[in-house]
């Protein structure tokens, strides 16, 4: 009697495959990017550049605190919020039962800018509708074309139609539709996947790490030595070594640091200064924060890099907005568009809401709202209700009317919100 095979949910076994690259195989199985400083560099050994990790948190933090709003549209250019949407807590509270919504778009964000993709599996109900979206872990997906596993021939689906192999961490596989599943690419999209940052910057990670070490190994022991023993003779390689053990003993470490230092046989002391190799060191490693934010697109003076720039006045309230516009709207743009591509049926969308990431000081917003109301005969866009919803109070009765206008007879009118 024929054997019946066994009915799994393992994914399909890809037909034709195109040749991987290293790149394909660092991102896969996390085995590093080859740089000349002979570091490893990986998302892991990444983060713990102060850098790398002050950019990630830096963007993850910053698209974490943008809430998420829902609005509908009403012809070409008008919309309004919507109430109640079913996706509302999903996309601002709750996307799965097991994390919450900042804590779902930081690793979400830490995903696409490290390892050049960002992929969370869209849980829909029995009629279709989505329920639910569970990060996952780039390196256990792999992105097949429908024609690469053959699905066109024998299901008849598009051949250019994407398709997930999920691996899970007990070793199960699975196929994914790529309706099921919200991918955002990093710069370098290729059609299937993005281009890892760490890939990008490997050599500059890796120069930092390295300048890390090595600073770290300068300033070990004590920091750096600022001392030098010299003797009129040479001395046997016994007494080196018992002169040596000797100092590290009695004249090294914070509870030594003011000892008097005594030499016999006529040996003297003499004070070492930094040298021009110690300083550039130094320097390296304050390029080496310069050029990650550049792969990052964040301002230096964003992570603490205050050497250039000062770190007070309206200079960095400009690189603040500069960074929101340039940066930051570049990933909301693209979570939002993939959003209302694979979440919403209903003539629905999701936007974030990066007003509070953009607010002046109190003055600013003072002079804003006192045009918004009205002033030098100019008609108001903003009732005061509208006013105090922004700053995070509650209405007052009568504020939902806008602004009078006086014309030139001096009559006034008022028209309603």
């Amino acid at each position: 009697m024929a054997r019946r095979k066994k009915r799994g949910n393992t994914a399909p076994r890809a037909e034709s495959r195109e040749g991987l690259s290293f790149s394909d195989f660092s991102d896969l199985f996390g085995i590093g990017v080859p740089v000349a400083s002979g570091q490893l560099v990986t998302p892991e050994t990444a983060m713990r550049f102060s850098a790398v990790f002050a950019c990630v948190r830096l963007l993850g933090g910053a698209v974490a605190s943008a809430p998420a709003r829902i609005y509908r549209r009403e012809g070409q250019e008008e919309r309004r919020v919507v109430r109640g949407h079913p996706l509302a807590d999903m996309l601002r509270l709750r996307p799965n039962r097991f994390m919450t919504a900042t804590t779902f778009w930081k690793a979400f964000v830490t995903h696409k800018v490290l390892q050049g993709n960002g992929y969370a599996h869209i849980i829909r109900s029995r009629f279709g509708e989505p329920v639910g979206l569970y990060p996952l872990n780039p390196r256990n997906v792999v992105v097949y074309w429908a024609w690469e596993i053959g699905l066109d021939r024998r299901l008849g689906v598009e051949r250019n139609r994407l398709f997930y192999r999920v691996t899970f961490e007990d070793g199960q596989a699975r196929l994914y539709d790529q309706d099921d599943m919200l991918h955002v690419p990093n710069v370098g999209w290729d059609g299937k996947r993005g281009l890892s940052t760490i890939a990008a910057a490997g050599q500059g990670i890796g120069l930092g790490l390295a300048a890390e070490e090595s600073s770290a190994r300068f300033f070990s022991n004590g920091m750096l030595a600022k001392i030098a023993l010299t003797y009129p003779k040479s001395l046997s390689p016994g007494a080196a070594e018992e002169l040596r053990e000797y100092f590290d003993a009695r004249h090294t470490g914070t509870a030594n640091h003011h000892r008097p230092l005594l030499l016999t046989e006529g040996g003297e002391a003499k004070t070492l200064s930094m040298s021009a190799e110690d300083a550039q060191l130094i320097e390296s490693r304050q390029f080496s924060v310069i050029d990650i934010c550049r792969f990052f697109g964040v301002p230096p003076v964003m992570i603490g890099e205050t050497e250039k720039t000062s770190s007070w006045g309206s200079g960095v309230e400009q690189m603040a907005r500069w960074f929101t516009t340039f940066t930051l709207n570049d990933h909301l743009s693209a979570i939002e568009q993939e959003l209302e591509a694979k979440l919403f049926r209903d003539g629905c969308f999701a936007e974030f809401d990066e007003s509070e990431l953009t607010r002046g000081d109190t003055k600013t917003r003072g002079e804003f709202y006192r045009i918004a109301r009205g002033s030098m005969q100019e008609p108001g866009f903003m009732t005061i209700n509208e006013i105090r919803a922004a700053e995070g109070l509650p209405p007052v009765e009568g504020g939902d009317k806008l602004p009078v206008k006086k014309d030139e007879n001096g009559q006034t009118s008022a028209t309603p919100a």
